[in-house]
């Protein structure tokens, strides 16, 4: 693997941390999964990188692979289990 393409998994891992940090912060009671995953997706582009693939936010029973639709109203409520799948790249 050539140096900088191993420089850019570097940057990129130091990003997905801080990206998921925040991530984390926005799951809460009576927040809406859209609205997680649009704010998501910005916070990636604010750090200089783009989305790999849509952010997937499964709720309870939901195991993977869902992205809220833009008429999506799935809001969070108090015990609910969330899992966020978040991708980021760098220069492709």
């Amino acid at each position: 693997m050539k140096e900088e393409e191993i420089r850019k998994q570097k940057e990129a891992f130091e990003k997905m941390k801080f990206v998921l940090e925040y991530a984390k912060s926005l799951v809460k009671p009576n927040a809406k999964i859209l609205e997680i995953a649009e704010a998501i997706e910005r916070k990636i582009l604010e750090v200089g990188a783009k989305p790999a693939f849509p952010v997937n936010i499964g709720v309870n029973e939901i195991a993977a692979h869902y992205t809220p639709s833009i008429n999506d109203q799935t809001v969070l409520k108090e015990g609910d289990m969330v899992k966020i799948d978040i991708g980021l790249h760098i220069d492709g």
